[in-house]
């Protein structure tokens, strides 16, 4: 309706407007700002940029691979140990997830414990938030050698064994190789689900948040990692 607002305090969007260019909220930037930030900050040479990053992203791994030798097994040990949260009430295992996880060496579902949240290497997902501008339920993982990304239904705790329940998304696309910032991808069928597992071990998530930007095709989905790069 064509009226003032007091509460919103600033700029109105009248009915109309809203309903022609709010969608365009879906389409902001926002949730990518952090890791622009980021990349930007990598860039030296404002001159050269792609050179620039390239040279940098170089030197950042070399710098890693440096730390790294320096470092005994032991400081690899995780500090902060995987933890569930938020107990799934009345949750109904399905049989592709059963075989999937007997794959894993499961024998037993007597004391399976479903949950809807959980931390790796202190970094937090959650389900149930796909769709949503804020979505802490896309993971990534490593799958026959390349970076995978999935969404997740839930998580499983079953004979002192941590597992998720995924629903995979397709190939990723890399637009502006040779740099795998930038990820494009779409959701697959269920048929092409039949393909990967349905559930993986807790430990193969990648301790990393994923941005999600929806396509103005409607169909794929823009995404970006926080921390590290894809395989």
């Amino acid at each position: 309706m064509d009226h003032l607002n007091p509460g919103l305090k600033h700029t109105v969007h009248y009915g109309r407007e809203t309903a022609r260019k709010g969608c365009l909220d879906w389409f902001s930037m926002f949730c990518f700002e952090r890791n622009n930030k980021r990349v930007k900050s990598m860039v030296k040479n404002t001159s050269c940029p792609v050179v620039s990053l390239a040279n940098n992203v170089q030197a950042d791994i070399i710098s890693r691979i440096d730390v790294f030798t320096d470092k005994s097994p032991s400081d690899f040990q995780c500090a902060e140990p995987i933890t569930l949260t938020v107990p799934i009430k009345g949750y109904h295992l399905s049989q592709r997830e059963r075989r999937s996880m007997e794959t894993w060496g499961t024998t037993s579902f007597e004391d399976l414990q479903p949950f809807k949240v959980v931390r790796v290497l202190g970094v937090h997902f959650r389900t149930g938030g796909w769709g949503q501008h804020r979505c802490g339920s896309v993971i990534t993982t490593i799958y026959r050698g390349v970076s995978r990304y999935c969404i997740v239904n839930a998580f499983f705790m079953v004979t002192d064994q941590t597992y998720a329940s995924v629903t995979w998304l397709s190939t990723p696309i890399y637009p502006y190789l040779p740099f795998k910032i930038v990820v494009k991808m779409k959701l697959i069928t269920d048929v092409q689900q039949l393909l990967h597992p349905s559930v993986i071990p807790v430990d193969r998530i990648q301790p990393t948040t994923v941005s999600v930007m929806p396509d103005s095709d409607g169909i794929h989905f823009w995404m970006m990692r926080e921390k590290g790069i894809d395989r």
